[in-house]
């Protein structure tokens, strides 16, 4: 089938770190070998997403830029290439290049290789959130599953920022495999939701007792495993409260505070801190694991991994959609519509 693709189209672009994203008619990148064009029907705004706007996360792009990591559509044009080939007219969940624009525009250029066709029974709404959660709560069980357990003891879990779309995936996907997860929340409002959702181990960190309580179900579920997104003064909370020889992996930074640690939390309990990055992640799996990976994400979308959409936009209001986005987090994730 052929496609009629426009020179020209709509996007959001960033003119610099911090400034406020415009839409804006820019042309329509062509692919080259290995890649493939996807006009995009759905995009969502992630953290990381805010995290490029205001030019904090890992990967920078030359400015003016397109901003978004992830999203679905379908391919409509396609460069020299097996992979592309393949993926022709097909429906996919993409993620964008780390050296192309990316997803909140009607049309994306990426890597072949960074699109997996979805399956009838899978919404391109839910295959537009395919990668950046359902991976981040896959991957931190395979982390759980290959840190050395010398004590043989089973072990918890503990993820703060916990009624976020990718807590809630943490805590089904710990109900499923049958492992304790603590989760920390800052508000009442978001422990009656987890409450609501069949969350067993709920902690408030906006009460006044928050670190005694963290401390004693920390203990007593042998919490060695921690995932922190908040980072600024939690990072220390949870080193005082977790067991000896715990894991402390940050992979966000909701908190714009500085970060500082107590050396004896470090010195004389064996615990150990470091950052996650999905993207790392991902790339120390090969083809094939990747392959099963979202194979296995695709089976679970409509279960263990499906998200809560809460609101739609068109790209025309991308401003509001990032307003509501941040200010209604726990609410479900703001899908930007691009297409039909």
């Amino acid at each position: 089938m052929a496609y009629t693709i426009p020179e020209t189209m709509l996007a959001v672009v960033l003119a610099e770190d911090g400034a406020t994203p415009e839409v804006k008619r820019i042309p329509t990148p062509q692919p080259g070998v290995g890649e493939v064009l996807i006009k995009m029907y759905s995009t969502p705004i992630n953290p990381s997403d805010l995290a490029f706007l205001k030019g904090g996360y890992g990967i920078q792009k030359e400015y003016p830029a397109v901003p978004g990591f992830e999203g679905s559509g379908t391919v409509v044009d396609a460069g020299k290439g097996i992979l592309p080939k393949l993926w022709m007219g097909k429906k996919v969940a993409c993620a964008a290049s780390p050296i192309y624009d990316g997803c909140w525009a009607e049309y994306m250029k990426t890597k072949a290789g960074m699109c997996v066709p979805i399956s009838k029974n899978i919404s391109l709404d839910q295959a537009a959130m395919m990668f950046v959660n359902p991976m981040t709560a896959l991957a931190f069980f395979d982390v759980y599953k290959k840190l050395p357990n010398t004590t043989k003891k089973p072990r918890g879990i503990i993820n703060t920022a916990a009624a976020s779309a990718l807590g809630r995936m943490v805590i089904k996907m710990g109900q499923k495999q049958e492992i304790p997860v603590v989760s920390v929340v800052r508000r009442q409002e978001q422990v009656d939701v987890l409450k609501a959702e069949g969350a067993e181990y709920i902690i408030n960190s906006s009460e006044p007792d928050f670190e005694i309580n963290l401390k004693e179900l920390a203990h007593k579920l042998n919490a060695t495993v921690i995932f922190d997104a908040v980072g600024g003064s939690m990072v220390q909370q949870l080193l005082n409260a977790a067991p000896k020889e715990s894991n402390l992996y940050i992979y966000g930074r909701l908190s714009e505070d500085t970060c500082e640690i107590n050396p004896g939390n470090l010195i004389f309990t064996g615990n150990n801190i470091q950052g996650f990055w999905l993207t790392g992640w991902l790339h120390s799996k090969s083809f094939l694991q990747s392959v099963l990976n979202t194979r296995k994400i695709q089976s679970l979308l409509g279960k263990e991994l499906g998200t809560t959409i809460h609101k739609h936009f068109p790209i025309e209001q991308i401003n509001e959609a990032i307003e509501t986005y941040k200010n209604n987090m726990s609410k479900g994730k703001v899908l930007i519509r691009l297409g039909e």
